[in-house]
């Protein structure tokens, strides 16, 4: 998978051959078919990993900051930070932008769904040990991938994300909120319904 992502950022994915990945790897074609179903198969399994890598760091960035509210900013500015700068979206764009676009466009899905259950079981966690409000965590987590996957096809738009104060406003503004109150009703369990001081603070 390294020599697939390398060949990857060179020449894209179309032109990214399975030869050349086997040379690269100090393999043969033989042996990555025992482990891989076909070249496509091998694409979308190296880009799963490097989705997987990107959501491992998240994980050290809220374990590493204070506060829930701060926690929430660092982790949801690192994703749109790191979506507009990681080099399957720079370099992928650079040298074969149409096959980029139609990529990420047309085989998104799978890079939507990992992150909805990444999020999903954050937010569960988060909900259990008291720091978030109780509600139903899919749609918030279904609204956040999607966010950041529109983030890497189209960057620009009302919010400048390049500008780091506008990022840090807009989601201090409407993702903190969002993610510590949900969306809809809430659910008054009383697992959930005990009122901590760290995850109660004024809407």
């Amino acid at each position: 998978m390294d020599a697939a992502l390398e060949r990857i950022l060179q020449v894209g994915i179309r032109r990214a051959s399975l030869d050349d990945i086997a040379r690269r790897a100090g393999l043969n074609r033989i042996t990555i078919y025992r482990r891989f179903a076909g070249k496509d198969n091998l694409v979308e399994a190296t880009l799963a990993r490097e989705t997987r890598r990107m959501l491992a760091e998240v994980t050290t960035v809220v374990t590493t900051t204070s506060g829930v509210d701060a926690q929430i900013e660092a982790a949801v500015l690192y994703v749109l930070r790191t979506t507009r700068s990681h080099p399957l979206v720079t370099q992928l764009l650079n040298v074969a932008p149409d096959e980029a676009m139609s990529f990420y466009t047309v085989r998104g899905e799978e890079m939507i769904r990992q992150g909805v259950e990444y999020i999903v079981a954050v937010l569960e966690l988060t909900q259990q040990r008291g720091f978030i409000d109780a509600y139903d965590p899919r749609p918030v987590a279904e609204l956040l991938a999607r966010m950041a996957h529109s983030l890497l096809l189209t960057p620009d738009g009302g919010v400048n994300f390049k500008d780091p104060d506008r990022a840090r406003e807009f989601v201090r503004a409407a993702v903190v909120p969002l993610v510590k109150h949900g969306i809809g009703p809430k659910e008054s369990t009383d697992e959930f319904s005990r009122p901590t001081s760290s995850s109660r603070d004024t809407p």
